[in-house]
């Protein structure tokens, strides 16, 4: 398994990065620059791609490695993925060497034995990289392999450069990379790297939209602990925020945003059950919550050019200039995603993201606790988790009476205690009895969708109101979608009633 944080260098520091004491004062032994040439193989349907996975063979000198590495996952600043390499004698892979690593019941192993594959691999594109290594040892005693790349990435006549920071721990614990990370970063500039170099060169020959990440399902044990658990569901909301970073930053899909977002929920919400075990330091959270305050605009204005507006002016006479309106709506989120992009390409964000990864990976949350707090921490999770899952039902419960005939600001109260016990259900659902969740949990669901669609109506109307005031030509048409607003929200009044009334029925599955 491969383990390794990757990051871009924004300046070409390279010969100050390798002189910085840092790095100087921990290093085994010499520096030593190699020639790397490597030549990517797929087929003309692009086989290994469709698998995540890359398929190259590397020449340094007069020596041939080929390696097969997997898509793997990846939490916060770290990759972990399967790779599966060998010697060979010359520059054509050889599929019988993989054939012997990789399993047979697998998609790859299945890929690999296609009796044709040999005939119909070609080479697809290549990188061409000098590569300086120093070879680690932390204080702590962890050895890392710390490659910097200067290079290019060339398929046909498109070509990408290449400046890298790639750090790959041998033996030790991976959160230390994040530690080693925050403080090259106080020293130069620099940003999370969200692509392998293979991801780079498929770019350049094939235009592939960015995949949009939804939460991975949980799946826990009873006797976990409190604190292995919070742990696990940390990792899982943070592989969901870092996997959306690149379609937010591309811009490629408005969802990616919203994914982005709701990772960042999840977490913020992870991080308030553990509260009372686990303190995370306040300054993160601010963090946390400065990246979630600088999507939130992009994701808002995005609903309203995309689905509201688009569905109030639907059928309706020109003379409420509905193209205007949804063309300047349009101008504003594209401002709005734009300055999402720079934040998730800050070196802010790239320091979040370390600091995030540094502190779950080395829990040292643990450091001051009282011997009940750490007694809590190592006990099974089991009974921590329905306590929390019956104080949010009681909080949901007790906002929502009278869900219906309630004000905005009340019913605002009832929709984050529902989303709130929904992100838990969803956390501690493997805990619980599969015959007895599912349905509290679609009922549960239902109703905190229409809170959260009402939420993006209320939302919807003030930028209307914002966006008829800023510009009067358009006062009309934004008038008339508010009133398109207030008519779904009052139509809506009926089903919230009912959705309340299943979701009440329906007992906790413990």
């Amino acid at each position: 398994m491969e383990r390794e944080l990757k990051l871009e260098l924004l300046q070409d520091d390279v010969d100050r990065l390798i002189d910085l004491p840092l790095l100087s004062s921990c290093c085994v032994e010499p520096p030593h620059d190699d020639k790397l040439l490597s030549t990517y193989f797929d087929t003309d349907d692009l086989s290994f791609r469709r698998h995540r996975a890359s398929l190259r063979v590397r020449q340094a000198g007069e020596h041939y490695v080929q390696t097969l590495k997997t898509g793997g996952t990846q939490h916060g600043a770290l990759y972990e993925r399967e790779e599966f390499e060998s010697a060979i004698p010359g520059g054509t892979p050889d599929l019988d060497a993989l054939r012997e690593k990789v399993p047979e019941g697998t998609a790859l192993g299945m890929l690999l034995r296609e009796n044709d594959l040999a005939e119909r691999l070609k080479p697809i594109f290549v990188t061409d990289v000098r590569r300086t290594v120093m070879l680690l040892r932390l204080p702590q005693g962890d050895e890392v392999e710390l490659a910097l790349d200067r290079g290019v990435i060339q398929a046909d006549d498109a070509t990408e450069p290449i400046r890298e920071l790639e750090m790959e721990i041998q033996a030790g614990e991976p959160a230390h990379l994040s530690a080693l990370a925050l403080q090259l970063l106080d020293a130069t500039p620099l940003r999370l790297s969200r692509v392998s170099k293979g991801d780079r060169g498929y770019a350049l020959i094939a235009d592939q939209a960015n995949e949009v990440v939804r939460a991975a399902p949980l799946k826990l044990a009873q006797a976990d602990s409190a604190e292995a658990v919070f742990q696990c569901i940390a990792q899982n909301c943070l592989a969901q925020i870092s996997g959306n970073e690149r379609g937010v930053v591309n811009g490629t899909h408005p969802e990616s945003v919203h994914q982005m977002r709701v990772g960042l929920r999840r977490l913020r919400s992870a991080l308030g059950i553990f509260e009372p075990l686990i303190a995370c330091p306040s300054s993160l959270q601010l963090e946390v919550k400065w990246i979630a305050d600088e999507l939130g605009p992009a994701r808002d204005w995005e609903v309203l050019a995309n689905t509201t507006l688009r569905d109030a002016f639907d059928g309706t006479p020109e003379d409420l200039r509905a193209d205007a309106v949804l063309a300047a709506a349009k101008a504003v989120a594209a401002e709005a995603r734009q300055r999402a992009d720079q934040a998730v390409n800050s070196a802010r964000y790239t320091r979040l993201i370390l600091t995030l990864s540094q502190w779950l990976g080395s829990a040292d949350w643990r450091h001051g606790l009282d011997e009940a707090r750490r007694t809590a921490l190592t006990e099974p999770v089991r009974e921590f988790a329905l306590t929390t899952l019956r104080k949010r039902q009681r909080r949901l419960l007790k906002r929502g009476r009278g869900m219906a005939k309630i004000d905005e600001q009340w019913r605002h109260r009832a929709r984050i205690a529902a989303k709130k016990l929904r992100y838990a259900t969803e956390f501690f659902e493997s805990l619980l009895p599969a015959n007895k969740v599912s349905r509290y949990r679609r009922q549960l669901s239902r109703l905190q969708d229409d809170l959260g669609w009402r939420n993006d109506m209320a939302v919807a109307e003030g930028l209307s109101l914002r966006l008829g005031a800023e510009r009067q030509q358009l006062a009309i048409g934004c008038g008339y979608a508010r009133g398109y607003i207030a008519r779904c929200v009052s139509a809506d009044r009926e089903s919230l009633r009912r959705l309340w009334k299943r979701f009440k029925a329906a007992s906790l599955p413990v």
